[in-house]
Parts: C-alpha cells; sequence; structure tokens
C-alpha cells in the first residue's frame, strides 16, 4: 500500500505471531529487574548507547484485559495516565485495524523533548488483545522543530487475560531516541 510515495507496510498475522512470541520468549533476553509483579528484560549491547530491546511483564490483578486494552488503545484517554505526554493526534485510518498518529513527550533535562508518528495496527484476539506499531513518515507530518523526531522500530502491548478479572501486560519496545546520548 501506497500513500502520498511513502511504502506503508501493514502488520500482517505473522508480524502478531511473531511479536507475541517475542513477548512470551525468554531466549537471548536479560533479566534487569523482578518485584512485586514487574519484570523487566532487555537485549542489545551494555557499555554503549545503541538501541536495545526491552520488554516488561505486569500482573495486573485487579485490571480484567478488555479494560486494559481500552485504556492503551484509546489516544484521547491518554492524557489522564500519561504525565509525560505532551501531544497526541490521530492523522488517519489506513484499515479497519490500522491507523497513522502522533505522539509527542517531555524528556528530562537535559534532554530535547521527543516525538514520533507511528503506524499503530491492534488486534483482538478473544481475551487476549495486541497493539504494535513502528514508525512512519507521511510527507505532511515532517520533524518539528522544537522536537528530535525519534524512531520507533517496533514497540507494542500484548494483553492476556488471567483469570476472572485479572490480566498480564506485556510492553516489548525497541526505539532509536535519536539526539546526543547523555555521559
Amino acid at each position: 500500500m501506497s500513500r502520498g510515495g511513502e511504502m506503508v507496510y501493514i502488520p500482517d498475522d505473522s508480524d502478531f505471531s511473531s511479536f507475541r512470541d517475542q513477548c512470551e520468549s525468554l531466549e537471548g533476553w536479560h533479566c534487569r529487574y523482578n518485584k512485586a509483579g514487574v519484570t523487566v528484560w532487555s537485549q542489545g549491547q551494555e557499555e554503549s548507547c545503541t538501541v536495545q530491546k526491552i520488554k516488561t511483564r505486569i500482573s495486573c490483578k485487579d485490571v480484567p484485559a478488555e479494560t486494559l486494552y481500552d485504556v492503551l488503545h484509546d489516544t484521547r484517554y491518554r492524557k489522564k495516565w500519561d504525565s509525560n505526554m505532551i501531544e497526541t493526534y490521530d492523522i488517519g485510518r489506513l484499515t479497519v485495524n490500522a491507523d497513522v498518529g502522533y505522539y509527542s513527550w517531555k524528556c528530562p533535562s537535559p534532554l530535547k523533548n521527543r516525538d514520533f508518528v507511528t503506524l499503530r495496527s491492534w488486534l483482538p484476539l478473544g481475551n487476549d488483545y495486541m497493539i504494535i506499531n513502528y514508525s512512519a513518515k507521511p510527507p505532511k507530518y515532517p520533524p518539528r522543530k522544537d522536537f528530535v523526531r525519534a524512531v520507533s522500530l517496533q514497540t507494542g502491548y500484548l494483553i492476556k487475560a488471567n483469570g476472572d478479572g485479572a490480566c498480564i501486560l506485556y510492553y516489548l519496545t525497541q526505539v532509536d531516541p535519536r539526539g546526543e546520548c547523555p555521559r
């Protein structure tokens, strides 16, 4: 599919399957934190500022999978729970389960604030849900001068129902924040 001269790849079933496999697999991941129902893993070089993959697994005891999916999927509601968000808005719908959107967030000093334009795709699977995204470059939304345009190589959520009124949230991300790397 081509939109405005830029090739757009809409994730398919194999992309969602691969994302699920990465979330659930422990092979090649290094545990960095494990406490109180939250586990964090990383993949990548330790000593440099190269792009790493980070994965979290959070047990949500009193949150149904469907509710968590609705909260994460609703861009208008995001301002209620994302205190670092500056702005988010939809750019356009590509299919029934894919859109392009803008998101900017506050970075701690001395870093310059970052923004993304991403293609987001989602897939409800019974009681489980996935939302995945990667950066897109629509010509009408070039990088802004007041932000550093970060690049999402792959980011997403896997929400798995875990009993009555509970779920497990996986968050997997590989992002190039661009700009200077603090030392």
